[in-house]
């Protein structure tokens, strides 16, 4: 079992206040197996504490699932969701340092540019794809 840390924010005139209260809804995006027990796709909450942090204990991904994790209600304009992968580890694990993975392929999400790992093999072939 692995623990995640999840701890928020949001904007304020001061920089960033604490975002205290606000729901939590975790939900794998398939159902699993521990050991030999099938664990089927339900969910569960947490409410952040007046810090703004909770910590909930899950079982690790294995590649055949991730889990979907909600930040905020249907109301909030600035709710989100997050779908990650969750390593098997026994110190606790921020909720910012998961790897996002898309919810149906389960493979990592791209972020950055991916312009900044092009090289010049990849211009050449580039070129030649257009030339011909």
């Amino acid at each position: 079992m692995t623990q995640i840390n999840f701890d928020f924010g949001h904007p304020s005139a001061d920089g960033v206040a604490i975002l205290a209260g606000e729901l939590v809804h975790v939900v794998p995006t398939e159902q699993f197996k521990v050991g030999k027990r099938i664990v089927v796709r339900d969910s569960f909450d947490v409410r952040l504490s007046e810090s703004g942090t909770a910590t909930v204990t899950v079982p690790p991904t294995d590649g055949t699932f991730a889990y979907e994790v909600t930040v905020g209600e249907s109301e909030d304009t600035w709710r989100f969701v997050r779908c990650v992968q969750v390593p098997d580890s026994t110190t606790v694990l921020n909720f910012s340092d998961l790897v996002e993975v898309d919810s149906t392929t389960l493979t990592p999400v791209q972020t950055g540019n991916p312009l900044a790992d092009i090289d010049q093999s990849d211009v050449d072939w580039a070129v030649s794809t257009i030339n011909a």
